[in-house]
């Protein structure tokens, strides 16, 4: 899915911590099994390393928990320890709404986009630009918007999406989110 924002990330990734300039086409690399719904995790540094998939099931996410934060994640890393830390956090919540400096940025492992006078609004500071989020930027289907947590009354629900989680799939209302 979104093959060519996967493309677009990993070139850049590549390039910018690697000094890797060639384009790879991961579609060359993929070849799934046939079965059920699978997450493909593809490692990389200057070449593919490792390509593994495992079943994939949809997380229920109801409850969010706004969590503060310093965290720098602006490649998509192997280890998510950091990430990890701070769901640890959650308390009785499914998830974590990360911000940092007072804007919102991500859940644990989504982007998210808040619904306002009928349009979806996401935050112009994610932790990680999601290829969903690429996608539905170009598309026009949401609009990229500094969001303030201060001001998150101002929306009426949120929605979580990844490169599993097609957009609406998942949506809270903003009374879902608590506050230590």
């Amino acid at each position: 899915m979104n093959i060519k924002w996967h493309n677009q990330r990993c070139h850049r990734s590549r390039n910018q911590l690697f000094n890797a300039p060639d384009f790879i086409n991961l579609r060359d690399y993929i070849d799934p099994p046939l079965d059920g719904i699978l997450k493909c995790r593809i490692t990389y540094d200057e070449n593919i390393s490792n390509i593994d998939y495992e079943p994939y099931t949809l997380k229920t996410i109801n409850t969010l928990k706004a969590i503060h934060c310093d965290l720098e994640y602006s490649f998509k890393y192997a280890d998510r320890e950091s990430i990890l830390n701070l769901y640890n956090q959650r308390g009785n919540c499914d998830d974590i709404l990360m911000i940092k400096d007072g804007f919102l940025t991500d859940t644990s492992y989504g982007n998210i986009a808040l619904l306002r006078n009928q349009k979806w609004y996401t935050p112009d500071t994610p932790m990680l630009e999601g290829t969903r989020r690429a996608s539905l930027l170009h598309t026009d289907r949401i609009k990229s918007w500094p969001i303030s947590f201060k001001d998150i009354h101002l929306y009426s629900h949120l929605s979580i999406f990844n490169a599993m989680i097609p957009f609406g799939e998942i949506i809270i209302p903003v009374e879902g989110i608590s506050v230590d």
